[in-house]
């Protein structure tokens, strides 16, 4: 029986010699070769091609026209859409917001809720003129308030009275809103805050007086039915 295996043995003995040898020689190691199957076939998408999320359109964004901002300082213009046609705010804007509003102060950026803020209360008046009294401000010292930190802005709309300004700017949830009645002013302080808060001031051009606070008696629930949504030029669909 071995003597009958011998020939089946020595058959073989020349391949495993010449893979030897190629190893050896640092040659290709001899492989047995792969199964051949078919080719694999692309694979199909199925149902409509996604939109690209640049592409994508918000009835009211698309709609919503520029605002024309000036500074009542420096003369400087621009027309600004804060936000994108997809619904997103432009950083692009802001920025130019900021470049416009900005004075002797230099440019600073301003916060991204007062800019929404703004192009809300312009769209709900249908203006298309502010005038930028006063945004960012150098802290003078240690001293800081929301003008130091970008996140107020001293402004006019264009054929709107500042009280009816103010009226509806004391509306919103989570404000400051200021009055300035003297003759020489009438423009309306606006920030962002936690917990609103309204007042008047009288005092004239370069002269601080104490301001005078105005009762609220629906801050309290007004702020606390706030939503990101709340700050959108229109309703959340």
């Amino acid at each position: 029986m071995g003597r009958g295996r011998l020939p089946g043995a020595v058959a073989f003995a020349p391949l495993f010699i010449v893979a030897a040898c190629a190893r050896s020689a640092g040659g290709p190691e001899l492989r047995p070769p792969l199964p051949v199957g078919p080719a694999s076939e692309p694979e199909v998408a199925i149902g409509p091609p996604r939109p690209d999320p640049s592409d994508l359109e918000v009835a009211w964004a698309k709609d919503l026209p520029a605002l024309e901002v000036e500074c009542a300082n420096t003369g400087a213009k621009a027309a600004i859409r804060l936000y994108r046609r997809d619904g997103a705010i432009d950083p692009e804007a802001t920025e130019a917001f900021a470049l416009t509003a900005a004075d002797s102060n230099g440019p600073h950026p301003l916060h991204e809720r007062l800019l929404q803020l703004v192009v809300k209360t312009a769209h709900h008046f249908n203006a298309k003129n502010l005038t930028v009294v006063s945004g960012y401000r150098k802290p003078r010292g240690r001293a800081e308030d929301h003008h130091t930190k970008g996140e107020a802005l001293d402004f006019r709309l264009q054929g709107i009275d500042y009280r009816k300004l103010a009226a509806y700017l004391r509306s919103l949830p989570r404000v400051g809103v200021g009055v300035y009645t003297d003759p020489r002013t009438h423009y309306v302080h606006l920030d962002v805050r936690d917990r609103s808060f309204h007042w008047l001031d009288a005092s004239p051009p370069g002269v601080v007086w104490r301001e005078a606070a105005l009762p609220d008696a629906k801050q309290a629930a007004r702020d606390a039915a706030y939503t990101e949504e709340s700050d959108l030029p229109v309703d959340a669909p």
